[in-house]
């Protein structure tokens, strides 16, 4: 008797640690300004434990076939830092980069895709910015 009801708060746990879901959006337009749809991506990776990380989601919509992703993992603590989505690439050297926004107000994250943990039916935006570098920062100013 023990056993079975030992056996069934098991379940019970389990099926409720891995009901989160995440949804990822993307807005592949360089310095589009907007949060907003249309989106170039657009897609809900299901049945996450509590505790995954965007990047637990990413690699199961990778693995359903949901999206395809590829970046640098610097290992810890800055983790993988990600250069292309659906094949669109963005490169630090062409001062692209995706700027990752989430949370209830749809703004920039402070933590990267290895250690942010998304709540459950939360969005997360990857949008497509670039970066100016300080020399040219330093040729506007001289413009002016």
């Amino acid at each position: 008797m023990r056993a079975t009801l030992l056996l069934l708060v098991l379940l019970a746990l389990t099926c409720c640690v891995a009901d989160k879901d995440v949804r990822i959006v993307t807005i592949n337009q360089l310095d589009s300004g907007r949060t907003g749809p249309p989106y170039d991506l657009d897609i809900t990776v299901s049945e996450l434990d509590d505790g995954a990380t965007l990047l637990d989601a990413m690699n199961k919509a990778q693995d359903q076939g949901l999206m395809t992703y590829s970046g640098i993992d610097y290992g810890p603590p800055l983790g993988m830092y990600i250069t292309t989505i659906d094949g669109v690439v963005r490169r630090q050297q062409d001062h692209e980069y995706w700027q990752i926004l989430g949370g209830p107000d749809m703004k920039s994250l402070d933590l990267g895709v290895s250690s942010y943990v998304p709540n459950n039916s939360e969005t997360v935006l990857f949008r497509s910015l670039t970066f100016s570098s300080g020399t040219e920062k330093e040729k506007a100013r001289e413009d002016l």
